[in-house]
């Protein structure tokens, strides 16, 4: 009898074992999920570097309107959506971007919900913050299809350069 109990216990002992690293392999394939996600490309292409912006207008929180005439010099142009988890991982890069480059102009996009949109905001302090539904208008000029989404723009509003993270973008905006 004292062997029957002690091989339940060896065999509950490895099931609670197997249970837990189980568990883990689990939590290790979320993580590996959520990085392949990030580099698999969604949508269409982003606008390639050479195009110009279409006419827009927008109002960003100030009140001020937004065209294609805020792109009167260099200016970095970033897109984010407030359903977006890359996009609240990308902010801190962004502002450190914005810290080390000093760019001439900034706009911020955000798009989606309103209340959302506040979290976004609070961060983005150097930057006209334009709020919009998904496919508003300033989206649309900018072809966006991934999220989020960066650019280099000219004075001419010409796409110098576009990437899904900051650090992947020229330290200048100048030709």
């Amino acid at each position: 009898m004292p062997y029957l109990v002690a091989a339940v216990a060896v065999v509950g002992l490895l099931c609670l074992v197997d249970l837990v690293l189980t568990l883990a392999v689990i939590r290790r394939l979320r993580v590996h999920t959520l990085r392949l996600a990030e580099l698999a490309p969604t949508g269409a292409p982003m606008v390639q570097p050479g195009t110009t912006l279409g006419e827009f207008s927008a109002t960003a929180l100030g009140g001020e309107t937004v065209s294609r005439a805020f792109f009167s010099g260099p200016s970095v142009v970033a897109v984010f959506s407030t359903e977006c988890a890359s996009c609240h991982e990308r902010l801190p890069e962004f502002t450190s971007y914005l810290a080390d480059t000093r760019p001439e102009r900034v706009l911020a996009v955000v798009t989606g919900d309103p209340d959302g949109a506040r979290q976004f905001t609070g961060e983005l302090t150097s930057a006209t913050v334009v709020v919009e539904p998904m496919g508003g208008p300033v989206s649309r000029a900018l072809q966006v299809s991934r999220f989020p989404s960066f650019y280099l723009v000219d004075g001419d509003a010409v796409v110098v350069a576009a990437d899904t993270a900051p650090g992947r973008l020229p330290a200048s905006t100048r030709r």
